[in-house]
């Protein structure tokens, strides 16, 4: 199959199958790159003492889901997808007092890919806890979708998301 029609049968099953409550649009400029899909999902929900007792506040949590057509991904390639996700993450992350947690989930899918880049790609990690009158944690989860094996690789927190992704590959 040709890459380009591979990646858009991905990224319209990815966009009709992922849970209703995610709000999505195709081809947005995020941090400077072209998305084909970014989707947003936004929780606000009232926080309670041990689950009973309103408290009046709300807290909230975000996931945020940037796909990407990468014809070709080696090692420095990776490196600089990475360096990416990690600008992107510092600029939607806004943790506060109220804010539970954070996801950014990157994939790329790939036409070839090195071997090593696999290897690589299971070391990556990002996960913050935050402090200082700001609260919660966020992590990036990178997925490589390689759509000539019509496999899904992920660094350490993206087995998760390896999971949502697989069924549409």
């Amino acid at each position: 199959m040709e890459f380009s029609t591979a990646f858009v049968a991905l990224r319209d099953k990815l966009l009709n199958r992922q849970d209703p409550h995610f709000r999505s649009q195709q081809n947005v400029q995020v941090s400077g790159r072209m998305a084909a899909l970014l989707s947003v999902f936004n929780s606000r929900t009232p926080r309670k003492i041990l689950g009973l007792m309103p408290t009046g506040g709300t807290s909230h949590a975000h996931e945020y889901r940037l796909l990407f057509a990468v014809p070709s991904l080696d090692e420095q390639t990776l490196d600089d997808w990475w360096k990416y996700a990690q600008q992107v993450s510092a600029e939607l992350v806004k943790p506060d007092e109220n804010h539970d947690f954070s996801l950014l989930s990157v994939i790329l899918a790939a036409g070839e890919t090195d071997k090593s880049v696999l290897k690589k790609l299971k070391k990556l990690s990002d996960e913050r806890k935050y402090q200082s009158g700001k609260h919660g944690w966020s992590s990036i989860r990178l997925a490589v979708v390689d759509l000539d094996t019509h496999k899904v690789h992920t660094n350490r927190m993206g087995d998760s998301l390896k999971n949502i992704l697989q069924p549409l590959v």
